[in-house]
């Protein structure tokens, strides 16, 4: 029972994410502005699994596009080629993507660091340049029109109905993430991002849990992709470039580090800084350049550490001394 009470009190901020979730739904209840909605919430599922992956367990992955399209292309093709449902449909392109990040993780055991940011950038690219090949996914010209999801019989044809599909399945994800974090294989995560030596010392295996964090990474990714597709109706190359993976990086970065929660408001405002720039492109990432380089000037932990500083800045005010470093098991515990 205390356990049940403690990972209650720890799913606390997923059920802050859903109030937020429903304010936004209330105050920007129009369809472009729910689709906005959705195309952060989307972003968001996929950056909780590249923050798994570089906050959690310190290996810098790169290449989280190329899963979400993955999910997209599977799920879409699936669906309008073999006429498959939403639902088995979704969860043989995320096994897919699971599968595909294992094997990456396996194939990238033995890099670290900017090698293997590169390398799983590398894979990204690839899988970017395969679907701009002409075939039976389009190509570069796309693959439409995808049919719209449809559960125990019901097409999701409303907006606002799309909108809390993506949200559910934003929940799920967070929830479940936040399972891990919280388990003796999220602690074992964080002892191999601190110190891969020390972790291999005291008995953590250390490539069973690189690939698995690969692989999850990867599914989550996949996640994304699948759930976004059908709501969109049509998919092109375009949607998982390098530039994707990019800005999903900078989601986390703007987020904090191995936060979660932080990774989903790091996502919400880089989308919503992309879309409402009118321009080619250009303008909107000078202006994510600049909001970075304030973010690291001013928040250097991000938006998960706005808290934390202004605790550091009561405790200055009050006169008490400031607080101990935590060990890196509280930090795991503050930070996601």
């Amino acid at each position: 029972m205390r356990k049940v009470t403690k990972l209650g009190r720890q799913q606390v901020p997923t059920l802050l994410t859903l109030v937020l979730v429903l304010v936004y739904a209330t105050v920007q209840g129009d369809p472009s502005g729910l689709a906005v909605g959705v195309n952060m919430m989307v972003a968001g599922i996929a950056a909780i699994g590249l923050t798994l992956a570089i906050g959690s367990a310190g290996q810098l992955a790169l290449g989280q596009a190329g899963f979400m399209a993955i999910g997209s292309y599977g799920t879409a093709y699936l669906m309008l080629g073999k006429g498959w449902e939403f639902i088995p449909a979704f969860v043989v392109s995320v096994v897919i993507s699971l599968v595909l990040g294992a094997l990456v993780g396996y194939i990238a055991l033995r890099l670290s660091g900017n090698y293997l940011a590169m390398a799983t950038l590398a894979v990204g690219s690839a899988i970017y340049a395969l679907l701009r090949l002409p075939g039976p996914l389009g190509g570069a010209n796309g693959y439409a029109p995808i049919p719209l999801p449809k559960i125990l019989g019901h097409t999701f044809f409303d907006p606002t109905q799309q909108f809390y599909l993506v949200a559910v399945v934003l929940l799920l994800v967070l929830a479940g993430v936040r399972v891990l974090q919280l388990s003796r294989v999220g602690r074992e995560l964080v002892a191999l991002r601190d110190d891969e030596v020390a972790a291999r010392t005291v008995g953590i295996n250390v490539t069973s849990r690189k690939v698995q964090v690969f692989a999850i990474a990867s599914a989550i990714g996949g996640i994304a992709g699948a759930v976004n597709a059908p709501l969109q109706t049509a998919i092109d190359p375009t949607l998982f470039s390098s530039a994707v993976s990019l800005q999903l990086f900078v989601m986390v970065i703007i987020g904090g580090l191995g936060n979660i929660y932080g990774a989903v408001l790091g996502a919400g405002l880089v989308t919503y800084v992309i879309q409402s720039i009118p321009s080619n492109g250009s303008a909107a990432l000078s202006v994510l350049g600049l909001v970075v380089v304030l973010f690291m000037a001013i928040l250097p932990d991000g938006i998960a550490g706005v808290p934390e500083m202004v605790r550091k800045q009561l405790r200055r005010r009050r006169g008490a001394p400031p607080s101990e470093s935590p060990t890196a098991v509280e930090q795991t515990e503050l930070s996601a």
